[in-house]
């Protein structure tokens, strides 16, 4: 955020080969306002609800990496978290697989195949963008056809999926069993643990949510454990401020399961908790990893929790009485109802360029929703701030008056925040809508709010000519109070002409990036701009004219 122009050429490079699919209404809200540059982001993020009528719950990174010059097979990287896409500093497990696109089609991957497949399908509201389900298509073609690189000792590795057929999966009984869960309930703990010894069952969550387990449940673990208060701060699903430098690990939110099999020990990890919508209804869309491997290579369930490996975080769990909070829980559950409905809408914002050229936004929903008594709503345009929101009791067809702005700070994300009025409980979130009758200009404004002047400019084209990576370890440190003087130059002594000379002897991607930055800043009638050099316009004729096509295939 310190280096607008480094963000912006990142945003300019991916926004149009990253695909987020994320839960509609999960998006934490910036009440003092958004960076304008989430504008880029639109296309990118799709909202989405589970098929269940649960939560969308998976934390997949899918990732294709193509050869330079688009020869030889892709590789591909998979990973599988418990943590979410945000600041959270939790306990968190992760794996990652590497592999390559093979000829043929693996039964191995079909669970991540039909999840992949299914997620244009689950868009709420807004659909997905027609080339952001081409993307995902053509990955899961080549998910399909993935070959893994196992680690070292894993001689198996199986994928499943929840959440999206009648089909629910659940960690096979064996001998042993650990679990790793944040969020548990009694009824998930029972299923998993029924016919495995006490003695050899191990639970390690949050001592909050052990304490609303029966005795009965948690009488089938021999060991309940939770993390060490030396190693806990704090607890926390997210957080409100960003972070800045080494912080403090929060709370645990891993997910795994841990057991034994015959000769074998299979380590389950993933995104579901042992919770009944995740592993018993199957409501949840939840996925899954299970690494097999030989006992003797991979260690025993009480080899994982030893005091020489995650152990030494650890400590018996000491019952408590809980604290009633039935009337906060009642409250969030009011809460959380509204919020789906809200999300599930179909809100849009309709765009209406005044006499003085602000944008009005008029917001409206497909499906009318009646805030209930005793709940608060209000909605604001993500970029300028809760400050600027309205006060609503309902939501329907009628155009309600959102706000007034500059074409640059208009996006399709709004700020939504709901309070319960009798116990102060609030969620605020960003929700996305349908932006219809948006002004072509907008990424143009942008531009122009960001490179204000032609010594921006040269900046700008000299960052899109160089060395990606130097050129932004450069303009972050100018962000941090360095000086730029001797790196970028000014539009005398940098040598701008020789890296368009280079870049034209290559694939011709950076001259494209140029040609794309000086139509959004040129005057369409007269392709002139008070911000780029008439010197450099001349100059530019000249290699739009040799320029080489796009023959990549994205």
């Amino acid at each position: 955020m310190d280096t607008p122009l480094a963000l912006l050429e990142g945003l300019e490079r991916l926004s149009s080969r990253i695909a987020i699919f994320c839960e509609a209404g999960r998006i934490k809200s910036v009440p003092k306002g958004a960076n304008r540059l989430t504008a880029l982001l639109e296309d990118t993020v799709t909202e989405v609800t589970a098929p269940r009528d649960g939560a969308f719950h998976p934390k997949l990174w899918f990732l294709r990496f193509v050869p330079i010059g688009g020869h030889g097979r892709p590789r591909l990287r998979l990973a599988f978290l418990s943590r979410n896409l945000t600041t959270d500093a939790s306990w968190d497990l992760s794996l990652s697989l590497d592999g390559v696109a093979t000829a043929n089609a693996r039964d191995q991957n079909a669970p991540l195949v039909e999840l992949v497949s299914a997620l244009p399908g689950m868009a709420s509201g807004r659909p997905a963008p027609a080339h952001v389900a081409s993307m995902v298509a053509s990955l899961a073609a080549d998910l399909a056809r993935a070959e893994w690189d196992y680690p070292r000792h894993i001689n198996k590795i199986s994928f499943a999926v929840n959440g999206l057929s009648d089909r629910v999966w659940r960690p096979q009984v064996g001998r042993t069993l650990g679990i790793i869960s944040p969020f548990v309930t009694d009824g998930a703990l029972s299923a998993l643990s029924r016919g495995v010894n006490p003695a050899n069952a191990c639970f390690l969550g949050r001592a909050e949510e052990m304490a609303l387990l029966s005795p009965e449940t948690l009488a089938r673990f021999g060991k309940r454990l939770v993390l060490d208060e030396m190693v806990e701060t704090e607890d926390g699903e997210e957080s409100d401020e960003p972070l800045r430098g080494p912080v403090p690990t929060r709370g645990l939110h891993a997910k795994a399961f841990i057991t034994e099999r015959y000769k074998s020990t299979e380590i389950t990890m993933g995104s579901g908790n042992a919770t009944t919508p995740a592993l018993i209804s199957g409501n949840n869309v939840e996925v899954f990893a299970t690494l097999t491997g030989y006992t003797d290579h991979l260690g025993t369930m009480e080899d994982q929790l030893s005091p020489e490996r995650l152990g030494r975080f650890l400590r018996e769990f000491v019952p408590f009485a809980p604290v009633n909070t039935a009337k906060e829980d009642a409250a969030e559950a009011r809460l959380e109802k509204l919020r789906r409905d809200l999300a599930g809408s179909g809100p849009n914002l309709r765009c209406e360029e005044d006499d003085e050229g602000r944008i009005l936004l008029h917001l409206s929903a497909q499906t009318e929703i009646i805030i209930p008594d005793g709940i608060g709503l209000r909605i604001w345009p993500v970029v300028v701030g809760i400050e600027h929101g309205i006060g609503l009791t309902a939501l329907d067809a009628r155009e309600h008056l959102l706000g007034r702005l500059p074409l640059r700070d208009v996006t399709r994300w709004i700020g939504v925040r709901l309070v319960d009025e009798s116990t102060g409980l609030e969620q605020c979130f960003t929700l996305g809508t349908d932006l219809v009758d948006l002004p072509d200009a907008r990424t143009a404004e942008i531009l122009r709010a960001l490179i204000e002047n032609r010594d921006a400019f040269l900046r700008y084209i000299r960052l899109l000519l160089g060395d990606v990576s130097e050129a932004a370890k450069a303009l972050f440190a100018a962000g941090k109070g360095g000086n730029l003087s001797g790196v970028f130059g000014t539009g005398r002594d940098a040598p701008i002409l020789e890296d368009m000379v280079r870049a034209l002897a290559g694939d011709g991607r950076q001259l494209r990036d140029i040609e794309r930055l000086v139509t959004r800043l040129s005057d369409p009638e007269t392709g002139r701009s008070e911000i780029i050099p008439d010197e450099f316009l001349h100059l530019w004729k000249t290699f739009r004219a040799v320029m080489p096509k796009d023959k990549r295939n994205d």
